[in-house]
């Protein structure tokens, strides 16, 4: 029953939305919004004119994700946790939030409601309340997070840390036993040596991030121009392995 009546309250919130889009050709208008949050659900990474986008938008960016998801796409993991990372970029500066009705996380509120509801195992109960708590909070003071460090030591750069936590995420969705069209959803292929097997792949949204992947091809072998019999690149060959990510330099053919 609460299900549903988050759902019916989303739905609402949904066309509230539909009003307003589009309608502002102010920095933080809706149609901006809403172009940024799609970007962050589409890719493994965000770009900072993104990031300054959705710190202008508040609550805002809640009803540009409801308006750009639809409830399958909610119920999804992988857009769960970027609608989490959408969310913490929104309120991460209240400051900064363009409108005053935007300063106030209503959508954004009964969006993290719904997803505590939909996604309590496929996304840790944690992510979701630490996401809550610390929207309740910039809105109530005002401001973030005090970071507390050690006399003489450099404060961490929040910013990049984040940018890098929410690359993790996507990383870590592959695993062993998924396609190669999986993978590619996260990652594309890089130059150097490789087989059709073995191959090192970069992170779409930042090339010096790599992984190594194994594949059990299940498509038939075929003469390449030189007249030899390989194996092609299938998208439904099966990872075997596949390493932790990590980082070097771009290497082109």
């Amino acid at each position: 029953m609460k299900r549903f009546i988050l759902l019916a309250m989303l739905v609402l919130l949904a066309y509230t939305a539909f009003a307003q889009e589009c309608s502002n050709a102010d920095f933080g208008s809706f149609c901006e919004t809403k172009a940024a949050v799609l970007r962050v659900l589409s890719y493994p990474a965000y770009s900072g004119s993104d990031e300054k986008v959705l710190n202008r938008a508040g609550d805002m960016a809640a009803l540009a994700v409801i308006r750009s998801l639809s409830i399958e796409d909610l119920n999804s993991p992988e857009k769960a946790r970027q609608t989490l990372l959408i969310l913490n970029l929104a309120f991460a500066a209240p400051q900064l939030i363009a409108a005053n009705t935007n300063r106030r996380p209503t959508a954004a509120m009964l969006l993290l409601d719904y997803l505590s509801n939909t996604n309590p195992k496929q996304v840790h109960v944690n992510e979701i309340e630490n996401t809550r708590n610390e929207i309740q909070h910039n809105t109530s003071t005002g401001h973030p997070y005090e970071v507390v460090t050690l006399k003489g030591e450099p404060l961490p750069d929040l910013e990049h840390t984040q940018w890098v936590a929410s690359v993790l995420r996507w990383t870590y969705d592959i695993k062993p036993g998924m396609t190669r069209k999986d993978l590619l959803r996260v990652y594309t292929t890089e130059g150097g040596i490789s087989t059709s097997t073995r191959r090192t792949y970069v992170l779409k949204g930042c090339p010096y991030i790599k992984v190594d992947v194994d594949f059990k091809a299940v498509g038939r072998p075929e003469r390449d121009k030189e007249g030899r019999m390989t194996l092609v690149e299938d998208g439904r060959d099966l990872i075997v392995k596949i390493s932790r990510p990590y980082l070097d330099y771009i290497i082109v053919d």
